[in-house]
Order: C-alpha cells, then sequence, then structure tokens
C-alpha cells in the first residue's frame, strides 16, 4: 500500500513537470508566431517610402499572412497528414525563419511580398497545428492551454511593435529590424523539438487522419457563418490596428510618446484583456454580455479616433484594445459552444479561420485605401467605428445552442 503512494506521489511529480514543460514550451513557441506580422507597422512608413507604394499597396505586407492564415487552415489537416503534426510545424517554423530574414534583405517589391507570402505560409501551418495539439495532450484544461499560447503571441507581437522601432531608429534603417526577428524562429524549432520528445504524438497522428477523413466544413450551417463573420469582422479591426496605429499616430503626430510604443501598448492591453476574458467566463456558456461590453467598449475607442483624434488618444486605442482583447478569446471558443464532437468542433473552427482570416485581410487594406482617397484618417477609423456598431448588432444572435452544450459538458 505504501508503495503505491509512493508511484502515484512520483507520477503527479511527472505529471506536474511535464505540465510546466509544455507550458514553457508553448510559450517560447508562440512569442515567434506574430512579430513576423506586427514588426512591419512600425517601420511600415520606412518601407513605404524606400519602395514608393501607395498606402494600399504597402498594406498588402499585413493583409498577405492574414489571407494565409484563412486559406491554409483549408490544408493543415492534409500537410500534417503528410509530413506528421510534428515535422510540419518544425517544416513550417523553418520556413518563417528563412522568410522573415529574406524580407529583410528584399531589393525589390516582389521580393519583399514574395517573402511575406511565406511569413504568412509558416505562421499559418504552425499556428494551426498548435490548437490541435493542446487538444491532443491537454483536453481537459484546452482553455488555460490556449490562454497561454494567447498570452505568448500577444508578448511577441508587443517585442515586435517596441523592439523593431528602437532597431529601426537607431540603425536608421529598417532592414535590420524586419529580419532579427527569425531569431525567435529558431529557438521556437528547439522547443518545439522538446516539446514532441516529451509528449510523443503517435495518436495526434492518428486522430489528424481519423479528421482528415470527414473534411465536411459547415458551409450549410447558418450559426456556423454568423460565427465565422463575427470573428472576421472583428479580426478586421485588429489587423487594421496593427498596420496602422504606428503610422497614423506618426502621421497625425499624436501622443508625445513613440509610434511603436503606441503599438506595445495596444498589443499589451489586448494581451492582458484576453487572458483575463479568457480567465473570467470559463465557467460560462452564454458569451453574450461580455461580448456587448466588448463591443461597447470598442465602439468608444473606434469613434474618438475618428471624430476627436487629438483629445484621447491613448485612451481611445487601450479601450479598442480592452474590447477587442476581450473578444479574441471568447470568440475562439464559439465552435466548441457550439458543437457536440470534438470533430464538429475542429471544422466549425477551420470554417472560421477560413472565412475569417479572408475578412481580416481586408481589414488593413481598405484602411489603407480610403487613407490614400481621403488624405486623412477620419474615414478610416469612421470604418473601423462602423465594423464595430454592426458586431454589436450582431451579438446578440450569438446564443449558445444549449442542447450541444450540455452533451459536451
Amino acid at each position: 500500500m505504501h508503495h503505491n503512494t509512493h508511484s502515484s506521489t512520483a507520477a503527479t511529480t511527472v505529471a506536474h513537470t511535464h505540465r510546466i514543460t509544455a507550458i514553457i514550451g508553448l510559450l517560447i513557441l508562440s512569442l515567434a508566431l506574430r512579430p513576423g506580422i506586427v514588426s512591419i507597422g512600425p517601420i511600415l512608413l520606412q518601407i513605404q517610402h524606400e519602395f514608393a507604394l501607395s498606402y494600399t499597396k504597402s498594406s498588402l505586407l499585413i493583409a498577405i499572412p492574414d489571407i494565409c492564415m484563412g486559406v491554409f487552415a483549408l490544408f493543415v489537416p492534409r500537410i500534417a497528414r503528410s509530413l506528421g503534426s510534428d515535422r510540419a510545424v518544425i517544416t513550417a517554423l523553418f520556413l518563417l525563419a528563412a522568410a522573415t530574414l529574406l524580407r529583410g534583405l528584399s531589393g525589390s517589391v516582389s521580393t519583399l511580398l514574395l517573402s511575406t507570402l511565406f511569413v504568412g505560409i509558416g505562421i499559418a501551418v504552425s499556428g494551426s497545428l498548435v490548437g490541435g495539439w493542446i487538444k491532443t495532450h491537454f483536453p481537459r484544461e484546452a482553455s488555460f492551454f490556449m490562454g497561454i499560447y494567447a498570452a505568448g503571441l500577444s508578448v511577441g507581437a508587443t517585442a515586435a511593435a517596441v523592439l523593431t522601432d528602437v532597431v529601426a531608429q537607431i540603425n536608421q534603417d529598417w532592414r535590420w529590424a524586419a529580419a532579427m526577428w527569425s531569431l525567435l524562429c529558431v529557438t521556437a524549432i528547439l522547443s518545439w523539438r522538446t516539446l514532441t520528445r516529451k509528449f510523443p504524438s503517435t495518436d495526434a497522428n492518428k486522430s489528424v487522419t481519423q479528421q482528415a477523413t470527414s473534411i465536411v466544413l459547415p458551409f450549410r450551417n447558418g450559426k456556423a457563418w454568423l460565427i465565422a463573420l463575427y470573428f472576421g469582422i472583428s479580426q478586421f479591426m485588429v489587423y487594421a490596428c496593427f498596420a496602422w496605429i504606428a503610422p497614423s499616430s506618426t502621421e497625425m503626430n499624436l501622443p508625445h510618446i513613440s509610434a511603436g510604443v503606441l503599438l506595445a501598448l495596444f498589443t499589451l492591453t489586448f494581451a492582458i484583456a484576453s487572458f483575463a476574458a479568457g480567465y473570467i467566463a470559463r465557467h460560462s456558456t452564454d458569451r453574450r454580455g461580455w461580448l456587448l461590453l466588448a463591443m461597447l467598449l470598442t465602439i468608444v475607442g473606434f469613434a474618438g479616433l475618428c471624430f476627436w483624434p487629438t483629445s484621447y488618444a491613448m485612451a481611445d486605442i487601450i479601450l479598442v484594445a480592452i474590447g477587442q482583447g476581450i473578444c479574441f478569446p471568447l470568440v475562439m471558443t464559439l465552435p466548441l459552444d457550439n458543437t457536440a464532437s470534438a470533430n464538429d468542433a475542429n471544422l466549425w473552427t477551420v470554417f472560421m479561420l477560413f472565412i475569417g482570416y479572408l475578412i481580416a485581410a481586408l481589414g488593413p487594406v481598405s484602411f489603407g485605401l480610403l487613407r490614400d482617397l481621403t488624405h486623412g484618417y477620419a474615414a478610416s477609423y469612421g470604418l473601423l467605428t462602423a465594423a464595430s456598431v454592426l458586431l454589436l448588432v450582431m451579438t446578440p444572435a450569438l446564443k449558445p445552442n444549449t442542447k450541444t452544450a450540455a452533451s459536451a459538458a
């Protein structure tokens, strides 16, 4: 009997160490998955100047990764099946490292856009497989580990916002500032190799194969469309902010702090809000109250930037970040709230990411297009205000499916 308690304590200790390894590993991995997108914001005006790009064209540097995140969400199960999910993540991270480096060296617009395309593919493939990895190894604590992963993404985004700006200022050149983020991909590769040794994924590959046999996305389901559109419009706003908060604040001479710090304030507030929202709402199934609050904050923030940009710019940006930070983890759990099986949840999630990121890609571009047409930012921020009002109106329709929620519980 004594022997049994001893071995069970040992097992608990091993499980605990494993859990800590998983947390640290996920954090290191997730740090590498946003700088490829966010680091462009603080140096966008320099790149634009060097290559003589319009605002619309330069916004493609943020829109292209969004399109990749949408389109590759569809192919990831197949890629994982042919390479094995662990090897697929390593390959994607290598691609991301090489593309980030290449972007810093690019001498032409075509190289710049092509390297951005590969950055997008690397982020899309590795990012999509992390969710599956969490579901395989920590099915009971999925929301906790998703929170860790989301926090890591946001910390990486914040670091990219601040440091890209600093390095670009020191070197008086955007290239080093863009290329240096490939280093984080190297640490991510090492981290992922440690994780796959500790958590061998024999089952993961089998389950991916089983999922791949029933890839029928919910194109005919109205609720799935509602969730996908909701996610898409919210990401439309977030990626417009990633691209344009820094350049617009520079050109509007907004606050007394640098553009990179302002973008960092956005990403950091977003991180704290999404982590808190995931934690607070983990026991409830109806997300609408929190989502209404999120949209009201977002509307106030964007309306401020549209109508009174110089008065309370910092406060407005913080309000938008809190609103969108609350929105993100809650919308990510909507597919789980509305489906009864893991397979359906995966299919709804893939559908949401596919439709959602294609809509998101229009955010930076339409913002830049309006800036080109009107020579100011009021119309661009007006568009984001209108988008957040639309989401406010859509929120009451997001009633959870009580039957599936009950059976899942």
